[in-house]
């Protein structure tokens, strides 16, 4: 059913930069969980969570018990695929030696894994407790280059409650729902961060609300930005004319269609 909708919104509502050879592929490629067990060797189940072995990759992934596994396999495919829409990586937005990323919404933190041999630093943020336990332990040797922020990003600086209990996360206004976490603008957090060349953003619905925030961060480093749009509440038209009035000589293109609306699944920016 998921793919019969893609291809009616493909063919009658955007197709969101997805050639007909690509929406062909799409169409006829295996499930997620064949696709991910491509790149996996292995899935060790320890006392507090998975560890996660990929093949030719030395580094392992840590993913919290208290989640289904079938999460590992989605993200596996969305990293390592390069034929996923979700794949940061596109044309134009690669990840390049030296670069300094800001990962917001950083979740399990597999793209990270991926791609921190090529980079100087990255800065994580996650407000979920249990990625963050995760990502102590994925990260444990690579101290000298990961700082890590366990807190949500917004417009605004001040408090929420998040609930921590589902995969995705979500923000809720009431105390029995939810942690207090604190919420921190962009601009705020990294005020004296003197160099971001990587802006990787997936905040389930709140990516409108982390760019208002981060006006300055955007300005001042005109980052590559690879931002998810897919969730219900997103608008890439919105978010586009956001980034680009912040800074006009941003390129970009969307890619992907999502099967709720035919939602472009990101949006990609460079100068």
């Amino acid at each position: 059913m998921r793919r019969i909708k893609i291809l009616y919104y493909w063919l009658f509502k955007s197709k969101n930069n997805v050639t007909f050879l690509e929406l062909i592929k799409f169409l006829c490629k295996p499930v997620v969980r064949q696709i991910a067990n491509s790149y996996i060797k292995e899935i060790r189940l320890l006392e507090n969570e998975y560890e996660i072995v990929f093949e030719n990759h030395r580094r392992h992934l840590f993913w919290p018990k208290a989640f289904p596994i079938d999460g590992v396999y989605q993200v596996t495919a969305e990293t390592f695929d390069q034929q996923d829409w979700h794949y940061y990586q596109k044309k134009f937005t690669e990840v390049r030696e030296g670069d300094v990323i800001l990962d917001v919404g950083t979740a399990e933190g597999l793209f990270i894994l991926a791609v921190i041999d090529r980079c100087n630093k990255v800065i994580l943020i996650e407000p979920n407790d249990y990625f963050i336990n995760v990502l102590n332990k994925s990260f444990a040797s690579d101290l000298d280059k990961v700082v890590m922020y366990n807190v949500a990003i917004g417009d605004r600086v001040g408090e929420i409650y998040f609930n921590s209990s589902s995969l995705i996360g979500r923000v809720d206004t009431k105390l029995e729902n939810g942690v207090k976490k604190k919420l921190e603008t962009l601009d705020h957090l990294l005020l004296d961060e003197p160099n971001i060349t990587f802006l990787k953003a997936d905040v389930e619905g709140f990516e409108l609300e982390m760019l208002i925030g981060a006006e300055k961060i955007i300005k001042r480093h005109k980052p590559r930005i690879a931002i998810t749009t897919y969730h219900p509440e997103n608008n890439s038209e919105e978010i586009i004319a956001l980034v680009r009035k912040y800074v006009p000589e941003y390129k970009y293109y969307v890619k992907g269609v999502y099967h709720e609306m035919g939602r472009a699944v990101m949006v990609h920016f460079w100068t």
